[in-house]
Protein backbone atom coordinates (compact mmCIF):
# COMPACT_ATOMS: atom_id res chain seq x y z
CA UNK A 1 0.00 0.00 0.00
CA UNK A 2 2.11 2.87 -1.24
CA UNK A 3 2.19 6.01 0.85
CA UNK A 4 -0.94 4.91 2.68
CA UNK A 5 -3.08 5.96 -0.29
CA UNK A 6 -4.29 2.62 -1.54
CA UNK A 7 -7.77 1.42 -0.66
CA UNK A 8 -7.79 -2.41 -0.86
CA UNK A 9 -11.57 -2.30 -1.07
CA UNK A 10 -14.05 -4.77 -2.46
CA UNK A 11 -11.78 -5.93 -5.29
CA UNK A 12 -9.43 -7.47 -2.74
CA UNK A 13 -11.99 -9.83 -1.24
CA UNK A 14 -10.76 -13.46 -1.23
CA UNK A 15 -13.92 -14.37 -3.14
CA UNK A 16 -12.53 -12.83 -6.34
CA UNK A 17 -9.50 -15.12 -6.20
CA UNK A 18 -11.69 -18.17 -5.69
CA UNK A 19 -13.97 -17.38 -8.63
CA UNK A 20 -11.14 -16.08 -10.79
CA UNK A 21 -11.12 -19.34 -12.76
CA UNK A 22 -14.48 -18.30 -14.22
CA UNK A 23 -13.25 -14.92 -15.48
CA UNK A 24 -13.31 -14.59 -19.29
CA UNK A 25 -12.58 -11.98 -21.92
CA UNK A 26 -15.99 -12.40 -23.48
CA UNK A 27 -15.11 -12.29 -27.17
CA UNK A 28 -17.16 -15.40 -27.87
CA UNK A 29 -20.65 -16.71 -27.16
CA UNK A 30 -21.33 -18.13 -23.73
CA UNK A 31 -21.37 -21.95 -23.69
CA UNK A 32 -24.84 -23.54 -23.61
CA UNK A 33 -26.29 -23.40 -20.11
CA UNK A 34 -23.59 -21.04 -18.84
CA UNK A 35 -24.48 -17.70 -17.23
CA UNK A 36 -22.59 -14.43 -17.62
CA UNK A 37 -21.99 -12.09 -14.67
CA UNK A 38 -20.39 -8.65 -14.98
CA UNK A 39 -18.77 -7.18 -11.87
CA UNK A 40 -17.96 -3.48 -11.91
CA UNK A 41 -17.16 -0.54 -9.67
CA UNK A 42 -14.81 2.40 -9.17
CA UNK A 43 -11.13 1.58 -9.15
CA UNK A 44 -9.59 1.55 -5.68
CA UNK A 45 -7.49 4.61 -6.48
CA UNK A 46 -10.46 6.57 -7.83
CA UNK A 47 -12.54 5.75 -4.76
CA UNK A 48 -9.76 6.76 -2.38
CA UNK A 49 -9.16 10.04 -4.19
CA UNK A 50 -12.87 10.82 -4.16
CA UNK A 51 -13.17 10.11 -0.43
CA UNK A 52 -10.24 12.42 0.24
CA UNK A 53 -11.59 15.17 -2.02
CA UNK A 54 -15.04 15.06 -0.39
CA UNK A 55 -13.76 14.69 3.17
CA UNK A 56 -14.09 18.27 4.40
CA UNK A 57 -17.77 18.49 3.41
CA UNK A 58 -18.86 14.91 4.18
CA UNK A 59 -19.96 13.06 7.29
CA UNK A 60 -17.72 10.27 8.53
CA UNK A 61 -17.86 7.25 6.18
CA UNK A 62 -19.43 9.51 3.52
CA UNK A 63 -22.87 7.83 3.44
CA UNK A 64 -23.88 9.96 0.45
CA UNK A 65 -21.07 8.46 -1.62
CA UNK A 66 -21.96 4.96 -0.47
CA UNK A 67 -25.60 5.48 -1.42
CA UNK A 68 -24.51 6.89 -4.79
CA UNK A 69 -22.69 3.62 -5.50
CA UNK A 70 -25.81 1.67 -4.56
CA UNK A 71 -28.04 3.83 -6.75
CA UNK A 72 -25.67 3.58 -9.70
CA UNK A 73 -25.63 -0.20 -9.36
CA UNK A 74 -29.37 -0.67 -8.91
CA UNK A 75 -29.96 1.75 -11.78
CA UNK A 76 -28.47 -0.82 -14.16
CA UNK A 77 -31.74 -2.75 -13.91
CA UNK A 78 -33.35 -0.02 -16.02
CA UNK A 79 -31.32 -0.96 -19.07
CA UNK A 80 -32.91 -4.38 -19.41
CA UNK A 81 -29.57 -6.22 -19.39
CA UNK A 82 -29.78 -7.95 -16.02
CA UNK A 83 -31.96 -10.58 -14.40
CA UNK A 84 -30.46 -9.72 -11.01
CA UNK A 85 -28.20 -7.04 -9.55
CA UNK A 86 -26.25 -7.07 -6.29
CA UNK A 87 -24.75 -3.74 -5.22
CA UNK A 88 -22.71 -2.63 -2.21
CA UNK A 89 -20.90 0.58 -1.30
CA UNK A 90 -18.00 -0.17 -3.64
CA UNK A 91 -19.11 -2.43 -6.49
CA UNK A 92 -21.94 -4.12 -8.36
CA UNK A 93 -22.55 -7.57 -9.85
CA UNK A 94 -25.01 -8.02 -12.73
CA UNK A 95 -26.39 -11.41 -13.79
CA UNK A 96 -26.90 -10.92 -17.52
CA UNK A 97 -30.11 -12.17 -19.09
CA UNK A 98 -29.40 -15.51 -20.76
CA UNK A 99 -30.75 -14.52 -24.17
CA UNK A 100 -28.49 -11.45 -24.35
CA UNK A 101 -25.23 -13.36 -23.89
CA UNK A 102 -25.79 -15.99 -26.59
CA UNK A 103 -24.08 -14.16 -29.46
CA UNK A 104 -20.32 -14.12 -30.00
CA UNK A 105 -18.76 -10.99 -28.54
CA UNK A 106 -21.96 -10.00 -26.77
CA UNK A 107 -20.41 -10.16 -23.28
CA UNK A 108 -17.84 -7.49 -24.15
CA UNK A 109 -20.50 -5.25 -25.67
CA UNK A 110 -22.73 -5.71 -22.63
CA UNK A 111 -19.84 -5.00 -20.28
CA UNK A 112 -19.11 -1.75 -22.14
CA UNK A 113 -22.78 -0.78 -21.94
CA UNK A 114 -22.97 -1.47 -18.22
CA UNK A 115 -19.71 0.37 -17.47
CA UNK A 116 -20.89 3.40 -19.46
CA UNK A 117 -24.25 3.51 -17.70
CA UNK A 118 -22.76 2.93 -14.25
CA UNK A 119 -20.00 5.51 -14.68
CA UNK A 120 -22.42 8.12 -16.02
CA UNK A 121 -24.85 7.69 -13.13
CA UNK A 122 -22.14 7.63 -10.48
CA UNK A 123 -20.37 10.66 -11.92
CA UNK A 124 -23.66 12.57 -12.05
CA UNK A 125 -24.45 11.68 -8.44
CA UNK A 126 -20.94 12.54 -7.23
CA UNK A 127 -20.28 15.54 -9.45
CA UNK A 128 -16.97 14.09 -10.59
CA UNK A 129 -15.84 11.67 -13.30
CA UNK A 130 -14.66 8.34 -11.95
CA UNK A 131 -12.54 5.54 -13.34
CA UNK A 132 -14.59 2.32 -13.39
CA UNK A 133 -13.21 -1.18 -13.80
CA UNK A 134 -15.08 -4.34 -14.74
CA UNK A 135 -14.65 -8.10 -14.98
CA UNK A 136 -16.66 -10.69 -16.91
CA UNK A 137 -17.37 -14.13 -15.45
CA UNK A 138 -18.93 -17.14 -17.13
CA UNK A 139 -20.39 -19.64 -14.67
CA UNK A 140 -21.43 -23.19 -15.64
CA UNK A 141 -24.90 -22.93 -14.06
CA UNK A 142 -27.11 -20.84 -11.81
CA UNK A 143 -26.10 -22.81 -8.72
CA UNK A 144 -22.51 -21.62 -9.08
CA UNK A 145 -23.70 -18.06 -9.73
CA UNK A 146 -25.71 -18.14 -6.51
CA UNK A 147 -22.79 -19.48 -4.50
CA UNK A 148 -20.40 -16.91 -5.95
CA UNK A 149 -22.69 -13.98 -5.25
CA UNK A 150 -23.53 -15.25 -1.75
CA UNK A 151 -19.81 -15.55 -1.01
CA UNK A 152 -19.21 -11.94 -2.05
CA UNK A 153 -22.09 -10.79 0.16
CA UNK A 154 -20.81 -12.72 3.19
CA UNK A 155 -17.23 -11.49 2.74
CA UNK A 156 -18.46 -7.93 2.25
CA UNK A 157 -20.12 -8.18 5.65
CA UNK A 158 -17.10 -9.83 7.30
CA UNK A 159 -14.74 -7.11 6.08
CA UNK A 160 -17.02 -4.17 6.94
CA UNK A 161 -14.92 -3.03 9.93
CA UNK A 162 -11.81 -2.92 7.73
CA UNK A 163 -13.64 -1.23 4.84
CA UNK A 164 -15.12 1.33 7.22
CA UNK A 165 -11.68 2.03 8.70
CA UNK A 166 -10.14 2.49 5.26
CA UNK A 167 -12.91 4.87 4.21
CA UNK A 168 -12.50 6.84 7.44
CA UNK A 169 -8.74 6.86 6.98
CA UNK A 170 -9.07 8.34 3.48
CA UNK A 171 -11.30 11.04 4.92
CA UNK A 172 -8.77 11.77 7.65
CA UNK A 173 -6.05 12.24 5.03
CA UNK A 174 -8.42 14.50 3.11
CA UNK A 175 -8.71 16.62 6.25
CA UNK A 176 -4.94 16.79 6.61
CA UNK A 177 -4.58 14.16 9.32
CA UNK A 178 -2.15 11.23 9.18
CA UNK A 179 -3.35 7.75 8.28
CA UNK A 180 -1.83 4.58 6.88
CA UNK A 181 -3.64 1.26 6.32
CA UNK A 182 -1.08 -0.45 8.55
CA UNK A 183 -2.78 1.38 11.42
CA UNK A 184 -5.92 -0.77 11.05
CA UNK A 185 -4.66 -4.27 10.37
CA UNK A 186 -6.41 -5.83 13.38
CA UNK A 187 -10.06 -5.73 14.42
CA UNK A 188 -8.98 -4.04 17.66
CA UNK A 189 -7.25 -1.26 15.74
CA UNK A 190 -10.23 -0.88 13.42
CA UNK A 191 -12.69 -0.69 16.30
CA UNK A 192 -10.51 1.81 18.15
CA UNK A 193 -10.24 4.14 15.15
CA UNK A 194 -13.95 4.01 14.41
CA UNK A 195 -15.06 4.48 18.01
CA UNK A 196 -12.56 7.28 18.42
CA UNK A 197 -14.45 9.19 15.76
CA UNK A 198 -17.88 8.46 17.13
CA UNK A 199 -18.77 5.60 14.79
CA UNK A 200 -20.77 2.75 16.34
CA UNK A 201 -20.62 -0.19 13.94
CA UNK A 202 -23.75 -1.74 15.45
CA UNK A 203 -25.75 1.33 14.45
CA UNK A 204 -24.77 1.24 10.77
CA UNK A 205 -27.57 0.19 8.37
CA UNK A 206 -27.83 -3.30 6.92
CA UNK A 207 -26.97 -2.06 3.43
CA UNK A 208 -23.61 -0.77 4.66
CA UNK A 209 -22.76 -4.24 5.96
CA UNK A 210 -24.18 -6.44 3.18
CA UNK A 211 -25.37 -4.29 0.29
CA UNK A 212 -28.70 -4.43 -1.56
CA UNK A 213 -30.15 -6.32 -4.51
CA UNK A 214 -32.76 -6.05 -7.25
CA UNK A 215 -34.57 -8.76 -9.18
CA UNK A 216 -36.08 -8.30 -12.63
CA UNK A 217 -39.86 -8.65 -12.76
CA UNK A 218 -41.32 -9.33 -16.18
CA UNK A 219 -43.54 -6.42 -17.19
CA UNK A 220 -43.08 -4.53 -13.93
CA UNK A 221 -40.69 -2.57 -11.75
CA UNK A 222 -37.70 -4.46 -10.30
CA UNK A 223 -38.17 -6.02 -6.90
CA UNK A 224 -35.77 -4.49 -4.38
CA UNK A 225 -34.14 -6.17 -1.37
CA UNK A 226 -32.55 -3.84 1.20
CA UNK A 227 -32.09 -6.36 4.04
CA UNK A 228 -30.36 -9.32 2.45
CA UNK A 229 -30.71 -12.81 3.92
CA UNK A 230 -27.74 -15.05 4.61
CA UNK A 231 -26.26 -18.05 2.81
CA UNK A 232 -28.57 -20.16 0.66
CA UNK A 233 -31.46 -17.81 1.39
CA UNK A 234 -29.64 -15.09 -0.48
CA UNK A 235 -28.98 -17.44 -3.38
CA UNK A 236 -32.69 -18.10 -3.65
CA UNK A 237 -33.21 -14.43 -4.55
CA UNK A 238 -31.30 -14.98 -7.79
CA UNK A 239 -33.96 -15.94 -10.37
CA UNK A 240 -33.87 -18.89 -12.74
Amino acid sequence: MKNGSHNPGAWSLPAWSRIGAFQVFGDYAAMPGFRVVVALGPSSQALTELLEARASASAWLDPELARANLRAGLGLMRGGVGDFVYANAEQTMVLVRRELSARAGSAVALQSQLVSQYAARLSLLCGRELSVQARIFEFPDLTVVRRAMATVVEETEETTPLRSSIWLGAQLRGRGQPFHPSMVETIEEQTSLLRGHGIDMDSLPAWWWRGVAAQRVEGGAPRLFDDLPHGEAFGELVPE
